[in-house]
């Protein structure tokens, strides 16, 4: 900046403006969010509002005069000028949006004014818009025309334009300068409690959305879109490049990216259609596609492909060429009042930005969309799979990549049929699977894992996507090594259902809100795959084992569902795809038992495998702990007995007797085997998941006796104080083999009747009861897989008995000749079930949006720093780290995660952060 004179003086005139230095003072945007604090703001706008406001006042009039002023830049001094009044607006504006006092004094500042005063309040709406457009500020100078200095051009080649147009540092600087004051005047929702964010209207992005000219919103929306996209990270491709020189070009593409998003997300309050009845179960993360019950496959998709979209026959630009073609409707279709003078309502685009990005049609517009987004997506995957650690620069904006890539989907369906169409929608999956299997256990990437999980749903609901799963997956091998299957050889769809498997049974219940999403991802896609791997297949019988588990049956009242959606799997593959699946035949068979079980399922026989389980691993605790405090007596006599050892030994030395000391090493070694031995096996457990979700219920076996606790060693009895009871093995307790029958002793246990202080199985506080398992066991879709396994299994036994394969291959070849024509019930008609949109999943993807573009901002100055954000909540690891956090120079280490958390905690002002973004319970 200058002196710090100068300095000292821009801050006690910041909020006076006497004089005209004051635009000039600032040389940087650290000097603003250095020198104007926190504390400084909130006592002026609580103190002396009036002086905030004549401030907002002059620094918009100041900025207006500058941007429209014919010859800008007039002076040496101008560009300088619209960057401090750009910059202190940036920092004034969160603190204002935080109060919620101020709505109706921000109403009237902003929104409401006389009619002397319309049109300079419009010019200020849409001041910050043209800005972006302004030639000599963030458009080269040489593009300038002879009627206004704005410009509303593309930035960068690519969707609307093939004309490039110069840019310099400068340019880059003043476009990221200004792209962050628009976002911070976007987030108003920041600090909106989540109950009320969909209900409460943002003004300034729905001013945005609806209000904007078609040819600004056309350029913005080209503009955000080429930048982002066309960045690439690696520049030339020289390692270490990144630790050499900066790259500030990543910050902007992060400011587009994050103001795209914003835009594109927003729906009006009251004409958003939502899914907002909750399913029986509590997940409200899915549902059939149309509600239709025709027995056919129902592809919405696939017809639409069938009907070409007219060529465009004028105009240049791809947005304005298919203005008029006819496109499949938006997702989500939205109508509006129209503010006319006359007062009467017409029907128009709710969100242009939406409206004109599912206007998208040209191959080539894709092509470059997608290269751009899998450049993006695949950068953490190169970066952490080269031979020179560190080499390679690893982009922070993937999840936001990754939000842009789902809007497509969403929003545009050519765009997710060209996916469909060609091998890309494959890159796109093994990107999916690649992020959720690395994030997995790391909670602060939680909503990206999420993400990952109702991204694969929705691409899983065509059927195109399920014929090319069935392709070999060859670049397996290229995979970094945390997340590539060993010895793998097979198909996409192999690799997806090995990896669905590897998220379930390796998390221990941390991702259970995902299985729906995850399972039935498997079940819309089961009717198209072919030639499952040996590996695959036992996978999907293990997950089954694993859900039918009375353990985890009875531990929530929905989670039979999940059984559902596997046997509906089961169906489909063995209606529609017997004959090219004879490993996963083969695995179905061979876990026949499993099938069997879930059949003659009874809330009893439930209970009693429950306590069973309990027991078994009650009784390998015991022995645990009691080997260990024998270990810890014995530790307590070594001491003494080394002395009389070596004592002996020297004595065994000097009389020649070596047998003795022999025998006496031999003895204290076997006592120490036998210790260590102690630990007896498992029991029979439920399966891999290991869901945490088992707990002993209270009026099974509430205490038991002293005697079972097993008995103490002679050393240890020695030990105890004189005439303490010493432990025994009650001889009832013990089997033939000396261990705890514990089958027995639960079979006892449970002759209680279950009515009799019933609690609940699982942690949750469910309570399963017989009306409950009556409401589903007999409608569990249990037909097919049973009718093949009595078929079946007869006949493989007896192939096992009387030729005796001595492989595995006879057995297959038997059951590719089998026919089960005749035998298997009427195929079921495919039912997709399509990922939907609810309430609450559009607060938590509009929470982990403003939660990544609250992380971002801390490693650039933090202008939401310091505020009173309501939308997440903010915890705090350091708060010691108060003053540095509030001038936004701390290193956070962040949480994007779990909840959708209404309460705000007052200390989130100060420390290390820990963003928890909106999480929709599913």
């Amino acid at each position: 900046m200058g002196i710090t004179d100068s300095k000292l003086a821009f801050r006690k005139g910041v909020f006076r403006l006497f004089e005209e230095r004051f635009w000039l003072l600032p040389e940087s945007v650290d000097d603003v969010f250095s020198l104007v604090g926190a504390s400084d703001i909130r006592r002026v706008r609580d103190q002396a509002r009036e002086n905030l406001e004549t401030l907002l006042e002059k620094i918009v009039d100041r900025l207006i005069t500058l941007l429209y002023d014919p010859a800008f830049p007039s002076s040496s001094t101008a560009t300088l000028q619209v960057l401090n009044c750009v910059r202190v607006l940036t920092r004034l504006i969160p603190f204002i949006y935080e109060n919620e006092e101020l709505v109706e004094w921000e109403d009237r500042l902003f929104w409401t004014a006389d009619e002397s005063s319309v049109e300079d309040r419009e010019d200020a709406k849409e001041a910050v818009l043209d800005l972006l457009f302004l030639v000599g500020f963030t458009i080269p100078s040489t593009i300038a025309t002879d009627t206004s200095r704005i410009n509303h051009v593309i930035w960068e080649t690519g969707v609307g334009s093939s004309t490039p147009i110069t840019s310099s540092k400068e340019c880059d600087s003043n476009r990221t300068e200004t792209l962050r004051l628009l976002i911070v005047l976007l987030s108003k929702s920041m600090y909106t409690q989540p109950s009320v964010v969909l209900a409460k209207e943002n003004r300034w992005t729905h001013h945005v959305v609806a209000r904007t000219e078609r040819k600004v919103v056309l350029a913005l929306l080209c503009s955000l879109l080429n930048t982002a996209v066309k960045y690439n990270p690696l520049g030339w491709g020289v390692p270490y490049n990144h630790v050499v020189f900066s790259d500030p070009r990543e910050l902007l593409v992060t400011l587009c990216l994050q103001n795209l998003l914003v835009l594109l997300d927003y729906h009006s309050p009251g004409h958003a259609h939502y899914q907002t009845d909750a399913l029986p179960h509590a997940i409200p993360v899915v549902a059939s596609g149309s509600g239709s019950t025709t027995p056919s496959i129902q592809d919405p998709e696939k017809r639409a492909l069938a009907e070409r979209e007219r060529p465009a026959t004028t105009g240049t630009d791809p947005l304005t060429a298919v203005e008029f073609a006819e496109v499949p409707s938006s997702p989500i279709t939205e109508q509006k009042p129209s503010g006319s003078k006359d007062g009467k309502e017409t029907t128009v685009q709710d969100n242009a930005f939406r409206y004109y990005l599912s206007k998208l049609h040209r191959a080539q517009d894709f092509q470059f969309l997608m290269d751009g987004i899998y450049r993006i997506l695949s950068n953490p995957m190169q970066a952490n799979n080269t031979y020179l650690p560190g080499s390679t620069k690893q982009v922070r904006c993937h999840v936001e990549m990754m939000m842009l890539c789902w809007k497509l989907l969403e929003i545009n369906k050519r765009f997710r049929n060209y996916l469909l169409e060609t091998d890309r929608v494959l890159d796109v999956l093994v990107v999916l699977l690649y992020y959720a299997l690395e994030y997995k256990l790391n909670a602060a990437q939680i909503g990206l894992v999420r993400m990952c999980a109702f991204i694969l749903q929705t691409l899983s609901s065509d059927r195109a996507f399920g014929v090319k799963l069935n392709k070999v997956f060859d670049g397996h091998s290229s995979l970094p090594p945390n997340v590539r299957i060993q010895a793998f050889h097979g198909s996409y769809a192999d690799f997806l259902i090995i990896s669905i498997y590897i998220l379930i049974a390796t998390t221990r219940g941390s991702l259970s809100t995902l299985y729906p999403a995850l399972l039935l991802t498997i079940t819309n896609v089961s009717p198209y795959l072919k030639n499952l791997s040996v590996v695959s297949s036992n996978k999907l019988v293990s997950l089954f084992g694993s859900f039918s588990a009375p353990g985890f049956i009875l531990a929530d009242e929905g989670n039979h569902r999940l059984v559902e959606y596997l046997l509906e799997a089961f169906d489909y593959v063995i209606q529609y795809q017997y004959a090219d699946n004879s490993h996963f035949i083969y695995a179905v068979i061979r876990s026949h038992g499993k099938f069997e079980d879930l059949h003659n399922f009874t809330l009893a026989k439930g209970l009693a495998e429950v306590e069973r389980l309990r027991l078994a691993k009650e009784e390998k605790r015991r022995l645990a702990q009691l080997a260990a405090e024998q270990l810890k007596i014995q530790a307590t006599g070594d001491a003494a007995e080394d002395g009389a050892a070596r004592s002996l030994l020297s004595h065994a030395e000097s009389s020649g007797d070596g047998n003795l000391a022999a025998a006496s090493a031999a003895e204290s070694l076997d006592e120490k085997t036998a210790l260590a031995r102690a630990d007896d096996n498992d029991d029979q457990h439920a399966g891999p998941l290991s869901p945490n979700i088992v707990t002993s219920p209270t009026y099974l076996e509430a205490g038991r006796p002293q005697e079972d606790l097993g008995p103490l060693s002679e050393k240890a009895r020695g030990k105890l104080p004189e005439n303490a009871p010493a432990r025994t093995f009650s001889s009832s307790s013990l089997n033939s083999n000396g261990t705890t029958d514990v089958r027995r002793r639960s079979t006892s246990s449970l002759l209680v009747p279950p009515h009799q202080g019933v609690v609940a199985v699982g942690k949750n506080g469910f309570v399963p009861t017989e009306d409950w398992v009556a409401t589903w066991h007999p409608n569990l879709p249990l037909g097919t897989t049973l009718t093949l396994c009595q078929h079946l299994v007869p006949q493989v036994e007896d192939l096992c008995s009387t030729q005796s394969p001595t492989t595995d291959g006879q057995v297959l070849e038997f059951l590719r000749a089998a026919t089960l024509v005749g035998i298997l019930p009427h195929p079921r008609p495919v039912h997709v079930r399509r990922f939907v949109w609810g309430e609450a999943l559009v607060i938590w993807f509009r929470s982990l949006l403003w939660g990544q573009a609250y992380l971002a901002s801390l490693s650039s100055f933090g202008v939401w720093n310091g505020t009173y954000i309501r939308l997440f909540q903010i915890k705090h690891a350091n708060p010691m780290l108060a003053a540095q956090q509030a001038h936004g120079h701390s290193h956070l280490q962040s949480h994007v995660g779990a909840g959708v958390h209404g309460a705000h905690d007052n200390s989130a002002q100060v420390g290390s952060a820990q963003v928890g973004a909106a999480q929709a319970s599913s």
